[in-house]
């Protein structure tokens, strides 16, 4: 016999009413999904959704902030080199580019959204820091940080890329490399 919503943990209603939202905005993208549509689609009265969620935006930020709570206990428990997270990284929000230009459009107007953004571009620093650390050295890391993250953003932001984010980034870590200074073999150090 199913349970009584009252009886359902907190918790769970919240997940299972994220995971509906995640489907929706997925979907239909942020400005055709309506509360409502959330609401119907969890089988609840869309009124109930704000006891969870204050508005739209916070919806959509809890979507967003669940999708990458995920991804990074994912990409913590990888085993791979630097470059090789920050690729699993890319991979898994290029899946849901459709999400990245609400999420730009949004940000400005959103406190919420816009400390979703600030935190995924932390994690994405973090990593491409990481990751350039093998092809760019001294204060460059933190440059070529910003820039691999840059291209990362403003590729996910174009709907209909020309070439995939993962070919631009791919191409600025080999540019990286192809400058950094080479370091001295035994046959050049005894020359």
């Amino acid at each position: 016999m199913p349970r009584n919503r009252q009886e359902v943990p907190r918790e769970e209603r919240i997940d299972a009413l994220l995971a509906v939202a995640e489907q929706q905005f997925l979907a239909r993208g942020f400005a055709a999904t309506s509360i409502a549509e959330i609401a119907r689609a969890a089988g609840i009265e869309p009124g109930s959704v704000y006891w969870y969620f204050r508005s739209k935006d916070h919806a959509f930020a809890a979507v967003l902030n669940r999708l990458l709570d995920g991804e990074v206990d994912r990409i913590e428990e990888f085993d791979g080199d630097p470059t090789q997270k920050l690729f699993a990284a890319l991979d898994s929000v290029e899946r849901r580019r459709s999400l990245h230009p609400c999420v730009a459009e949004r940000a400005p107007h959103s406190p919420t959204v816009m400390e979703y953004h600030e935190r995924l571009h932390s994690w994405l620093h973090d990593l491409a820091l990481a990751a350039v650390a093998d092809h760019a050295t001294g204060p460059d890391r933190d440059i070529a940080a910003d820039a691999v993250v840059a291209t990362i953003e403003g590729g996910l932001a174009n709907p209909a890329p020309a070439r995939p984010t993962s070919g631009l980034v791919r191409y600025l870590l080999a540019a990286f490399a192809a400058q950094r200074p080479q370091e001295p073999t035994e046959a050049t150090a005894s020359s």
